[in-house]
Protein backbone atom coordinates (compact mmCIF):
# COMPACT_ATOMS: atom_id res chain seq x y z
CA UNK A 1 0.00 0.00 0.00
CA UNK A 2 2.98 1.96 0.58
CA UNK A 3 4.53 2.08 -2.25
CA UNK A 4 1.25 2.48 -4.68
CA UNK A 5 0.63 5.73 -2.48
CA UNK A 6 4.48 6.98 -3.75
CA UNK A 7 4.20 5.98 -7.01
CA UNK A 8 0.18 7.83 -7.25
CA UNK A 9 2.00 10.87 -5.96
CA UNK A 10 4.75 10.58 -8.56
CA UNK A 11 2.07 10.43 -11.43
CA UNK A 12 0.37 13.55 -10.69
CA UNK A 13 2.31 16.86 -11.96
CA UNK A 14 -0.96 18.66 -10.71
CA UNK A 15 -3.74 17.17 -8.29
CA UNK A 16 -7.51 18.30 -7.59
CA UNK A 17 -7.45 17.46 -3.97
CA UNK A 18 -11.03 18.51 -3.21
CA UNK A 19 -13.43 21.63 -3.72
CA UNK A 20 -13.77 24.21 -0.86
CA UNK A 21 -16.94 25.47 -1.66
CA UNK A 22 -19.29 22.20 -1.75
CA UNK A 23 -21.83 24.00 0.03
CA UNK A 24 -21.45 27.28 -2.30
CA UNK A 25 -24.94 26.73 -3.75
CA UNK A 26 -26.59 27.31 -0.43
CA UNK A 27 -25.56 31.02 -0.18
CA UNK A 28 -26.22 33.52 -2.49
CA UNK A 29 -22.95 35.35 -3.06
CA UNK A 30 -22.50 38.76 -4.73
CA UNK A 31 -19.76 40.30 -5.43
CA UNK A 32 -20.40 43.74 -4.55
CA UNK A 33 -17.91 46.34 -6.49
CA UNK A 34 -16.76 48.51 -3.56
CA UNK A 35 -14.87 51.49 -5.16
CA UNK A 36 -11.85 51.36 -2.13
CA UNK A 37 -12.01 47.56 -2.06
CA UNK A 38 -8.43 47.42 -3.29
CA UNK A 39 -7.39 49.70 -0.26
CA UNK A 40 -8.83 47.38 2.88
CA UNK A 41 -7.08 44.96 4.89
CA UNK A 42 -7.27 43.01 7.63
CA UNK A 43 -6.02 43.68 11.17
CA UNK A 44 -5.39 40.42 13.14
CA UNK A 45 -7.07 41.23 17.19
CA UNK A 46 -7.37 39.06 19.69
CA UNK A 47 -10.97 39.23 20.57
CA UNK A 48 -12.67 40.60 17.40
CA UNK A 49 -10.67 41.43 14.04
CA UNK A 50 -11.08 44.67 11.89
CA UNK A 51 -11.86 44.95 8.28
CA UNK A 52 -10.04 48.46 7.92
CA UNK A 53 -8.55 51.37 5.12
CA UNK A 54 -6.79 54.03 5.81
CA UNK A 55 -8.70 57.32 5.11
CA UNK A 56 -5.97 60.16 4.54
CA UNK A 57 -3.76 59.34 7.32
CA UNK A 58 -6.02 57.77 9.83
CA UNK A 59 -7.57 53.89 10.01
CA UNK A 60 -10.41 53.72 9.49
CA UNK A 61 -12.83 50.52 10.98
CA UNK A 62 -15.30 49.28 8.25
CA UNK A 63 -16.57 46.14 10.00
CA UNK A 64 -15.55 43.56 12.74
CA UNK A 65 -14.56 39.77 11.16
CA UNK A 66 -14.44 36.53 12.77
CA UNK A 67 -10.73 35.29 12.15
CA UNK A 68 -8.65 34.70 15.09
CA UNK A 69 -5.15 36.93 15.74
CA UNK A 70 -2.57 33.89 14.46
CA UNK A 71 -3.54 34.11 10.67
CA UNK A 72 -2.85 35.57 7.73
CA UNK A 73 -5.42 37.32 5.34
CA UNK A 74 -5.72 38.39 1.41
CA UNK A 75 -8.60 40.11 -0.12
CA UNK A 76 -9.28 39.15 -3.51
CA UNK A 77 -9.83 41.41 -6.55
CA UNK A 78 -13.80 40.37 -6.76
CA UNK A 79 -13.94 41.09 -3.16
CA UNK A 80 -13.55 37.72 -1.19
CA UNK A 81 -11.54 37.52 2.04
CA UNK A 82 -9.59 34.30 2.18
CA UNK A 83 -8.40 33.78 6.25
CA UNK A 84 -6.07 30.94 6.70
CA UNK A 85 -6.56 30.28 10.64
CA UNK A 86 -3.27 28.76 11.37
CA UNK A 87 -4.00 27.57 14.83
CA UNK A 88 -7.29 26.13 13.65
CA UNK A 89 -5.74 24.59 10.60
CA UNK A 90 -8.39 26.34 8.89
CA UNK A 91 -9.61 27.99 5.71
CA UNK A 92 -12.53 30.74 5.68
CA UNK A 93 -14.07 32.39 3.00
CA UNK A 94 -15.63 35.73 4.08
CA UNK A 95 -17.44 38.35 1.74
CA UNK A 96 -16.29 41.88 1.42
CA UNK A 97 -18.47 42.76 4.67
CA UNK A 98 -17.25 40.22 7.13
CA UNK A 99 -19.77 37.85 6.47
CA UNK A 100 -18.75 33.98 6.43
CA UNK A 101 -19.25 32.08 3.46
CA UNK A 102 -17.64 28.84 3.95
CA UNK A 103 -15.31 27.15 6.35
CA UNK A 104 -12.71 24.41 5.64
CA UNK A 105 -10.76 22.53 8.44
CA UNK A 106 -8.14 20.50 7.96
CA UNK A 107 -6.35 22.80 5.86
CA UNK A 108 -3.00 22.28 7.48
CA UNK A 109 -0.94 25.22 5.02
CA UNK A 110 1.21 27.76 6.13
CA UNK A 111 1.42 30.50 3.78
CA UNK A 112 -0.85 32.37 1.66
CA UNK A 113 -0.52 35.09 -0.80
CA UNK A 114 -3.09 35.98 -4.04
CA UNK A 115 -2.83 37.66 -7.46
CA UNK A 116 -6.18 39.03 -8.51
CA UNK A 117 -8.50 36.34 -8.12
CA UNK A 118 -6.12 33.75 -7.33
CA UNK A 119 -5.27 32.44 -3.92
CA UNK A 120 -1.85 30.76 -3.90
CA UNK A 121 -0.84 28.36 -0.45
CA UNK A 122 2.24 27.10 0.70
CA UNK A 123 2.82 24.08 3.36
CA UNK A 124 3.43 20.55 3.71
CA UNK A 125 1.44 17.91 2.25
CA UNK A 126 0.38 14.86 4.61
CA UNK A 127 -1.72 11.79 3.53
CA UNK A 128 -3.65 10.58 6.94
CA UNK A 129 -3.82 7.12 7.82
CA UNK A 130 -2.09 5.12 5.79
CA UNK A 131 -3.98 1.66 6.89
CA UNK A 132 -3.54 -0.66 9.73
CA UNK A 133 -0.66 -2.08 8.61
CA UNK A 134 1.19 0.98 9.00
CA UNK A 135 -0.34 1.91 12.07
CA UNK A 136 -2.51 4.74 11.11
CA UNK A 137 0.61 6.87 10.88
CA UNK A 138 0.19 9.59 8.40
CA UNK A 139 3.10 10.29 5.37
CA UNK A 140 4.41 13.56 5.96
CA UNK A 141 5.80 14.04 2.22
CA UNK A 142 7.19 17.22 2.13
CA UNK A 143 6.83 20.37 0.53
CA UNK A 144 3.38 21.60 -1.38
CA UNK A 145 2.39 24.64 -3.58
CA UNK A 146 -1.52 24.87 -4.17
CA UNK A 147 -4.07 27.26 -5.72
CA UNK A 148 -7.51 28.35 -5.75
CA UNK A 149 -9.06 30.02 -8.72
CA UNK A 150 -12.00 32.76 -7.13
CA UNK A 151 -13.06 33.28 -10.32
CA UNK A 152 -14.79 29.97 -10.16
CA UNK A 153 -17.79 29.98 -7.91
CA UNK A 154 -17.04 25.75 -7.31
CA UNK A 155 -13.79 26.66 -5.95
CA UNK A 156 -10.94 23.63 -6.19
CA UNK A 157 -8.00 23.51 -4.43
CA UNK A 158 -4.97 22.73 -7.08
CA UNK A 159 -2.14 21.73 -6.55
CA UNK A 160 1.01 22.95 -8.64
CA UNK A 161 4.32 20.65 -9.48
CA UNK A 162 7.24 21.81 -7.71
CA UNK A 163 10.32 21.50 -9.68
CA UNK A 164 12.72 19.92 -6.46
CA UNK A 165 12.96 16.42 -5.13
CA UNK A 166 10.25 16.36 -2.21
CA UNK A 167 11.75 15.88 1.73
CA UNK A 168 9.87 14.65 4.57
CA UNK A 169 9.00 17.12 6.18
CA UNK A 170 9.71 20.23 4.62
CA UNK A 171 7.33 22.88 3.64
CA UNK A 172 7.12 26.07 1.52
CA UNK A 173 7.10 28.21 4.40
CA UNK A 174 6.32 31.90 2.93
CA UNK A 175 5.27 32.77 -0.44
CA UNK A 176 6.05 36.48 -1.70
CA UNK A 177 4.94 38.31 -5.26
CA UNK A 178 6.56 41.47 -6.59
CA UNK A 179 4.73 42.10 -9.99
CA UNK A 180 4.35 39.30 -11.86
CA UNK A 181 7.18 37.42 -9.75
CA UNK A 182 5.99 34.30 -7.00
CA UNK A 183 8.66 33.42 -4.88
CA UNK A 184 7.89 30.28 -2.83
CA UNK A 185 10.46 30.17 0.54
CA UNK A 186 11.31 26.47 1.12
CA UNK A 187 12.55 25.14 5.04
CA UNK A 188 14.14 23.64 7.41
CA UNK A 189 15.92 21.13 6.10
CA UNK A 190 18.96 21.84 3.91
CA UNK A 191 18.84 22.23 1.16
CA UNK A 192 16.71 25.47 1.27
CA UNK A 193 15.20 26.89 -2.06
CA UNK A 194 13.72 29.87 -3.59
CA UNK A 195 11.26 28.62 -6.45
CA UNK A 196 10.59 31.64 -8.41
CA UNK A 197 7.60 31.23 -10.71
CA UNK A 198 6.37 33.48 -13.40
CA UNK A 199 2.62 34.21 -12.72
CA UNK A 200 1.51 37.29 -16.11
CA UNK A 201 -1.18 34.76 -16.20
CA UNK A 202 -1.84 33.86 -12.23
CA UNK A 203 -3.80 30.97 -12.72
CA UNK A 204 -0.89 29.41 -14.71
CA UNK A 205 2.27 29.68 -12.70
CA UNK A 206 5.41 28.72 -14.94
CA UNK A 207 8.67 27.84 -12.88
CA UNK A 208 11.28 30.12 -14.30
CA UNK A 209 14.03 29.24 -11.79
CA UNK A 210 15.53 27.34 -8.77
CA UNK A 211 18.22 29.25 -5.96
CA UNK A 212 19.51 27.43 -3.08
CA UNK A 213 19.39 29.31 -0.12
CA UNK A 214 22.49 29.45 2.35
CA UNK A 215 22.19 27.50 5.55
CA UNK A 216 22.22 29.50 8.37
CA UNK A 217 21.75 27.30 11.62
CA UNK A 218 20.35 23.85 12.56
CA UNK A 219 17.06 23.18 11.76
CA UNK A 220 16.63 27.11 10.34
CA UNK A 221 12.95 27.77 9.95
CA UNK A 222 11.52 30.76 7.77
CA UNK A 223 9.36 33.06 9.90
CA UNK A 224 8.40 35.22 7.47
CA UNK A 225 9.60 37.15 3.93
CA UNK A 226 9.24 40.25 2.51
CA UNK A 227 9.87 41.48 -0.91
CA UNK A 228 10.06 45.18 -3.38
CA UNK A 229 11.98 45.69 -6.46
CA UNK A 230 15.02 46.45 -4.94
CA UNK A 231 14.99 44.08 -1.79
CA UNK A 232 14.66 40.79 -0.61
CA UNK A 233 14.64 39.84 3.17
CA UNK A 234 13.91 36.44 5.08
CA UNK A 235 13.77 36.42 8.79
CA UNK A 236 14.68 32.85 10.19
CA UNK A 237 15.31 31.18 13.54
CA UNK A 238 17.47 28.10 14.27
CA UNK A 239 17.82 25.96 17.73
CA UNK A 240 20.61 24.09 18.52
CA UNK A 241 21.86 22.33 22.11
CA UNK A 242 23.36 25.37 23.46
CA UNK A 243 20.72 27.84 22.67
CA UNK A 244 18.24 29.51 19.49
CA UNK A 245 19.53 31.83 17.07
CA UNK A 246 17.35 34.44 14.93
CA UNK A 247 18.26 35.87 11.56
CA UNK A 248 17.61 38.57 9.08
CA UNK A 249 19.13 37.44 5.64
CA UNK A 250 18.80 40.88 3.14
CA UNK A 251 19.60 40.64 -0.45
CA UNK A 252 19.32 42.76 -3.44
CA UNK A 253 21.35 46.39 -4.13
CA UNK A 254 23.57 44.48 -1.35
CA UNK A 255 23.83 41.34 0.61
CA UNK A 256 23.67 41.95 4.75
CA UNK A 257 22.48 39.98 7.86
CA UNK A 258 21.08 40.45 11.30
CA UNK A 259 21.34 38.30 14.08
CA UNK A 260 20.23 37.90 17.66
CA UNK A 261 21.41 34.68 19.70
CA UNK A 262 19.72 33.44 23.42
CA UNK A 263 21.95 30.65 24.85
CA UNK A 264 19.86 28.15 26.53
CA UNK A 265 20.65 29.61 30.46
CA UNK A 266 18.78 32.58 29.05
CA UNK A 267 15.90 31.51 27.79
CA UNK A 268 15.47 28.84 31.33
CA UNK A 269 15.90 31.90 33.86
CA UNK A 270 14.13 34.59 31.25
CA UNK A 271 17.21 36.43 31.46
CA UNK A 272 16.45 39.29 28.95
CA UNK A 273 18.13 39.50 25.48
CA UNK A 274 17.19 40.27 22.37
CA UNK A 275 14.60 38.81 19.98
CA UNK A 276 13.22 40.13 16.53
CA UNK A 277 9.71 39.82 16.66
CA UNK A 278 8.73 40.74 12.99
CA UNK A 279 9.49 42.28 9.98
CA UNK A 280 8.13 44.64 7.37
CA UNK A 281 10.12 46.15 4.14
CA UNK A 282 8.94 49.78 2.77
CA UNK A 283 11.11 50.90 0.00
CA UNK A 284 15.03 51.24 1.28
CA UNK A 285 14.20 51.08 4.98
CA UNK A 286 13.57 47.10 6.72
CA UNK A 287 10.93 47.93 9.90
CA UNK A 288 11.93 45.65 12.98
CA UNK A 289 10.16 44.77 15.87
CA UNK A 290 13.12 43.92 18.03
CA UNK A 291 11.34 43.13 21.85
CA UNK A 292 8.61 45.63 22.04
CA UNK A 293 11.10 48.32 20.23
CA UNK A 294 9.47 49.38 16.74
CA UNK A 295 12.89 50.57 14.78
CA UNK A 296 14.37 50.14 11.61
CA UNK A 297 17.54 49.97 9.52
CA UNK A 298 18.50 52.26 6.21
CA UNK A 299 19.32 49.20 3.63
CA UNK A 300 21.23 52.06 1.73
CA UNK A 301 23.56 52.56 4.51
CA UNK A 302 25.39 49.93 6.55
CA UNK A 303 23.51 46.29 7.61
CA UNK A 304 24.14 46.50 11.42
CA UNK A 305 21.88 46.16 14.12
CA UNK A 306 23.69 48.86 15.60
CA UNK A 307 22.07 51.03 12.95
CA UNK A 308 19.19 50.49 14.61
CA UNK A 309 17.18 53.80 14.82
CA UNK A 310 14.18 53.53 17.70
CA UNK A 311 10.47 54.93 16.11
CA UNK A 312 8.23 55.99 19.36
CA UNK A 313 5.00 54.37 19.34
CA UNK A 314 1.57 55.31 20.81
CA UNK A 315 0.31 51.12 21.11
CA UNK A 316 2.58 48.68 23.80
CA UNK A 317 3.76 45.74 24.12
CA UNK A 318 3.52 45.35 20.35
CA UNK A 319 3.06 41.81 18.70
CA UNK A 320 3.01 42.17 15.25
CA UNK A 321 3.85 44.82 12.35
CA UNK A 322 2.99 44.94 8.34
CA UNK A 323 1.85 47.38 5.74
CA UNK A 324 -0.98 48.22 4.42
CA UNK A 325 -2.45 48.41 0.44
CA UNK A 326 -1.18 52.26 0.68
CA UNK A 327 2.49 51.41 2.71
CA UNK A 328 1.24 52.47 5.60
CA UNK A 329 3.31 50.98 8.30
CA UNK A 330 0.38 49.61 11.28
CA UNK A 331 1.63 47.72 14.37
CA UNK A 332 -0.48 46.18 16.50
CA UNK A 333 -0.76 44.71 20.02
CA UNK A 334 -3.97 41.80 20.70
CA UNK A 335 -6.54 44.56 21.04
CA UNK A 336 -4.57 47.86 19.62
CA UNK A 337 -3.35 49.50 16.55
CA UNK A 338 -2.17 51.82 15.10
CA UNK A 339 -0.67 53.66 11.63
CA UNK A 340 2.47 55.13 12.45
CA UNK A 341 3.54 58.41 10.30
CA UNK A 342 6.57 57.49 9.14
CA UNK A 343 7.33 60.39 6.69
CA UNK A 344 8.00 63.38 8.86
CA UNK A 345 10.01 60.98 11.52
CA UNK A 346 12.55 59.50 8.65
CA UNK A 347 12.89 63.03 7.32
CA UNK A 348 13.90 64.00 11.06
CA UNK A 349 16.64 61.77 11.09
Amino acid sequence: MFYFVILLLNSLNRRLIYSPKEELDKYSLIFTKIKYMNRLFIIPQLNKSVIAQINNINIQEINQIDIPFNSKSVITENNLIIALCFDLKALRIFDINGMLIDEKLNFNYKSIACEKNIVYFGGEFNIVNLGVEYNNESLIFGETFSLIDFEISNFYLIEIDLPIDLIQGKSIDDILINGNQLVLVDNVQFPKYMIMYDISTPNNPVHTRTDELPNNGTYEHIIKGDINNNWMVLFSSSYGERGSSQYISISGKKEGRLSVYRSRRQEDSGILSLIFNDICLIDNNLFILLNDDLGYIDLNEEISISKFKKIPTKQTDLKRIFKSPDNSLIVISENEFERVELNNYLLML
